[in-house]
């Protein structure tokens, strides 16, 4: 019997009942949709891009404009406070971007930009440095801001555990003149405005609880708790960050109510390292910005363990970690690949020179057949365990770096035992974690009684290339070759932040890592830039007038 026509039955039954299973599946997800939509919440653990797409773009003009909520709320965490110079904590740190103004701001591409500067000037040998303050700036309290302010603000930065790293060749802060504040260094600074995106406040109150800044707004004891309200003496003509009479603030101890607060409460912005060890989901329907940090997150090597003393070896591990991937897999995209020991959007950051040690499998592969590893046994990656994300990336880079023929064991241990692995040198490798300045300087790597010289890295070559980046900001190019050439370290990725908001509530919005309100079209550094003969001089340098009619290059 020919049994065809009934298999081709069967299979046409089987192809319409799958049919209808995927109509079902439709409908379902139809349904889903419209609930969602009509709740306004986006499905469970999705992240909003802020970016609209071609067609929303175009179809924009006809839709209604959001409804103009009727307050703005913020969250802290009363345990760390409100000192700029103590807290440490990234939900209380976008308040500080309403009260406080800083004499420069760096943006979020790592470019400084003058807040309460109007002009600034650099000697000839580069070590003094003479910065003009903004006429007609007041506290919140009504008092004029002064150069002595200025010198009491970055002196107590100075001596922070936040701030105080970055003036360690900071000689003096002083009072040049009733509105000229003058710095001294022991060595040249091409960069230094990236450095003073330090909050100014009022001489005499910077160790109090809350200090008083020239911001926006100013600290509040209303009936109904801590608040923030307009700053009514104000001095600049831009519009602020948000155009709300009063802010409140709601406490929070921990992330969870962090987060219940914005979803359900009274915050309307949260800034948030998702890839903390506390770190919890937003599950709500919200505007999304990404904000960029300082802190690298590398690889570092034992160059005195037989595993990685060849450069080699050590030179091809940056050439088999995919770290686009990882940084989606790992890092829910919160993260930005790095080649170099730079942010990548950073002007100090060559995209040429950075091509030279990417992701390259074949590159990996021709050096370790120069040099194969020739140990018996698996090397060691050591990670702290205090953070699973980061453990989970040692775990993964373990993995590929095993199966590129690096056999890696991870040893995780807790963060004094780590500590004491690495300056004891009990390791091949570790995967560490750092907050560089903005101008990313190495010198800790490099120097004897660096912080972060472990493996024996220690090289006065080195350390004398960190010197001549921070003179001239164009050495950073060989400083950075110098590091990758001879594979000191590996860099992968620098971490960022994630800054939420409710729908409709903020514009246009650039954060930066000390400035979450940050907005664009600020006054760019050449603004306020003049000759060094020009400010001592107390006006305008003559010039000798010249036949050449073209504009000379400032």
């Amino acid at each position: 019997m020919n049994k065809l026509p009934t298999a081709v039955s069967g299979l046409a039954a089987l192809h319409t009942m799958e049919r209808e299973a995927v109509s079902l599946k439709r409908i379902i997800c139809l349904l889903l949709c419209i609930l969602l939509l009509a709740s306004g919440c986006t499905a469970p653990g999705t992240l909003e891009n802020t970016g609209p797409t071609e067609s929303e773009t175009q179809s924009q003009t006809d839709r209604p404009a959001p409804p103009v909520p009727k307050g703005f709320g913020l969250t802290y965490v009363p345990e760390y406070g409100f000192n700029p110079y103590e807290c440490v904590c990234i939900t209380n740190r976008p308040v500080f971007s309403l009260v406080y103004e800083s004499l420069f701001v760096m943006n979020n591409s790592f470019q400084p930009e003058p807040v309460l500067c109007e002009r600034f000037a650099v000697s000839e040998t580069g070590t003094t440095y003479l910065i003009t303050l903004c006429e007609g700036v007041t506290f919140s309290d009504g008092s004029p801001l002064t150069v002595k302010d200025a010198v009491a603000s970055l002196k107590a930065a100075r001596d922070s555990a936040y701030y105080g790293s970055r003036f360690s060749r900071v000689v003096d802060f002083s009072v040049k003149d009733e509105r000229t504040l003058e710095i001294s260094l022991e060595q040249p600074y091409e960069n230094l405005p990236l450095l003073l995106d330090v909050p100014i406040v009022k001489a005499g109150t910077q160790k109090e609880e809350r200090p008083i800044g020239t911001g926006p707004y100013a600290f509040s004891e209303e009936l109904t708790g801590l608040c923030l309200r307009r700053n009514q003496s104000w001095w600049q003509e831009n519009r602020a960050p948000v155009e709300y009479d009063t802010i409140l603030l709601t406490a929070a101890a921990n992330p969870t109510e962090v987060r219940d607060s914005f979803e359900f409460g009274d915050t309307t912005l949260v800034c948030a390292d998702l890839n903390s060890p506390n770190a919890v989901g937003y599950r709500c329907d919200y505007e999304l910005w990404d904000c960029p940090t300082t802190t690298l997150q590398y690889l570092g090597f034992n160059l005195k363990s037989e595993f990685f003393s060849s450069r080699d070896v050590r030179g091809a591990v940056t050439h088999i970690i995919d770290r686009e991937s990882l940084i989606v897999s790992v890092y829910k995209g919160f993260a930005k690949a790095a080649y170099l020991p730079c942010a990548p959007d950073s002007p100090l950051y060559d995209q040429d020179l950075a091509m030279l040690y990417s992701y390259d499998e074949e590159a990996a592969a021709a050096a370790l057949r120069t040099t194969p590893v020739r140990e018996e046994s698996a090397g060691t990656l050591l990670v702290c365990t205090g953070d699973p994300v980061r453990l989970d990336m040692a775990n993964r880079l373990a993995e590929i770096m095993s199966l590129a023929g690096l056999p890696m064991e991870v040893v995780a241990v807790d963060a004094e035992t780590y500590r004491s692995r690495l300056e004891r040198g009990k390791f091949d490798a570790f995967l560490g974690e750092t907050r560089l300045s903005g101008n990313f300087d190495l010198s800790e790597f490099f120097r004897s009684g660096g912080s972060l010289c472990f493996g024996g890295i220690r090289s006065s070559d080195m350390e004398q290339l960190c010197v001549q980046a921070l003179e001239n900001s164009g050495n950073c190019y060989d400083l950075f070759r110098g590091v990758m050439e001879n594979a000191y370290f590996c860099p992968l990725l620098f971490k960022s932040y994630a800054v939420m908001a409710n729908r409709g509530v903020i514009g246009i919005l650039q954060p930066a890592v000390d400035c979450v309100f940050h907005l664009p079209g600020g006054r760019s550094l050449a603004d306020a830039s003049v000759s060094y003969e020009e400010m001592i001089g107390g006006g305008e340098a003559e010039t000798e007038p010249t036949e050449n009619t073209e504009e000379n290059n400032p």
